[in-house]
């Protein structure tokens, strides 16, 4: 029978890119790989002398853009145009040729939401333009298509915003470049050979250079995470770090290799909900400081397709909060504003719903942390100021002043723990034991 499948849930993580050319071996139970952060000069999304007010309006929109996915609401292409140009990626070296180095290099978006590692090869019927051309898969010897009764085994793939790829699934050799200078190679990865690609995502980018994407869902071996077996035992993990003055730290997605943090640190259930890959959290509550929020649990929680639960995703930039919660969120903040003078609220241009311009700069000064509790025993992901607001300087004649936003949106059907919210916190994805682990570490010094 042909193997066909269709996919629910489209999650570009970060809304991520990864190099998977500066891969680092753990030990012999994990695997380190490079992410690239789209701030950095080696993301293929990079926007050079991005004003910090351009940066914020492109979060908002990518996070508008990323909830419409999870809720399948359509949206418009102007929409999507904005969005698309802040994600995380990762390179790879695929095949085996006549050649030094012995591969080719290719950029794939990262999807947590996805299961199949696919990228564009020659001979696509419906192709989107990339650089460099499409995956030569006749010239690999180490090319291997499935067959099911000496016919390749096809594959589907469809997106919420009508994107789909298809083509045929085969296996081949990956490589990944140690730090050391020494190579990591892997054998006969099952990937999805893409021959009709219609891929809106990347329409409309001058010299694309992303050819596809790597999946790292939990519902399916054929899966990146579920193919490496049981070096990792289903685990992955990342530490994003805070952007300060354009100064773009690295970064690593790790694969194992964290048996002993699994017992000593927070964790809370992670679940797969609605039959997708995605991975979604129970959120119970909010607090501001220490004060806890009147807020009903059942806004968070899962209904047919009226409430979507509460998703942990990199894709999504700024935390996306229901209205029942955000109202309650804010008017708190407001409160809490209140009681300092110099400063002014302000109607923000950027999207983001609640701003205040500050009298004289203090950066993250007199800003509260922001908590989100989790089912589980003292399972409270805390976020300090600088993972809960944006701070921008504004230069007037004569002075500098300073206004400040919620870095959350509201959102009519789903909440989402987003990568901003995220920040300087270890995220440990434990698939095999369906938990969340986290801790809060400075990233930049232990990424």
């Amino acid at each position: 029978m042909a193997k066909t499948q269709k996919l629910l849930l489209l999650c570009f993580l970060p809304t991520l890119i990864f190099v998977l050319n500066k891969v680092d071996l753990v030990n012999s139970s994990g695997l380190t790989i490079t992410l690239i952060h789209p701030n950095s000069p080696e993301s293929p999304f990079f926007r050079k002398n991005i004003s910090s007010e351009e940066r914020i309006k492109t979060l908002v929109s990518q996070s508008n853009l990323r909830s419409n996915y999870l809720t399948k609401t359509s949206y418009s292409s102007i929409m999507q145009a904005k969005a698309q140009l802040y994600h995380y990626t990762v390179k790879v070296g695929i095949g085996t040729f006549k050649s030094k180095p012995p591969y080719k290099e290719y950029y794939l978006e990262m999807d947590t939401c996805s299961n199949l590692v696919w990228m564009q090869c020659e001979g696509c019927t419906k192709c989107f333009d990339q650089t460099p051309k499409p995956y030569p898969k006749s010239n690999s010897s180490s090319f291997r298509p499935l067959l099911v009764k000496n016919k390749p085994t096809p594959y589907k793939r469809e997106y919420r915003d009508g994107s789909n790829t298809h083509g045929i699934l085969a296996r081949e050799t990956f490589y990944f470049t140690l730090k050391t200078g020494g190579m990591a190679k892997f054998e006969n990865v099952e990937f999805g050979c893409g021959l009709s690609n219609d891929m809106l995502m990347y329409k409309g980018y001058k010299n694309n250079k992303i050819a596809g994407l790597i999946g790292l869902g939990w519902d399916d071996n054929s899966s990146f995470l579920k193919q490496l077996g049981p070096q990792t035992e289903g685990i992955f993990s990342y530490c994003l770090p805070v952007v300060v003055s354009g100064k773009t730290p690295s970064t690593y997605l790790r694969f194992g290799d964290y048996a002993s943090h699994l017992k000593t640190h927070k964790s809370t259930p992670l679940y797969n909900t609605n039959k997708d890959s995605s991975y979604y959290v129970d959120l119970q509550g909010i607090s501001v400081n220490k004060t806890r929020l009147n807020i009903n649990p059942k806004v968070f929680a899962f209904k047919n397709n009226t409430r979507f639960g509460c998703m942990i995703d990199t894709v999504t930039p700024y935390s996306r909060i229901v209205s029942p919660a955000f109202d309650v969120l804010k008017l708190a903040l407001e409160k809490y504003f209140s009681k300092f003078k110099g400063l002014k609220k302000i109607k923000g241009e950027s999207g983001l719903e609640l701003c205040y311009e500050r009298s004289k700069p203090e950066k993250y000064k007199n800003l509260p942390d922001v908590t989100f509790h989790l089912w589980g025993m003292e399972a409270d992901f805390v976020m300090k100021a600088e993972a809960v607001f944006e701070v921008v300087g504004r230069s007037i004649p004569m002075r500098v002043r300073e206004y400040f936003c919620l870095a959350m949106i509201r959102d009519s059907k789903v909440s989402v723990i987003g990568s901003y919210q995220q920040t300087n916190h270890r995220m440990i994805h434990d698939t095999k034991n369906k938990r969340l682990v986290f801790y809060p570490v400075d990233c930049s010094k232990n990424p």
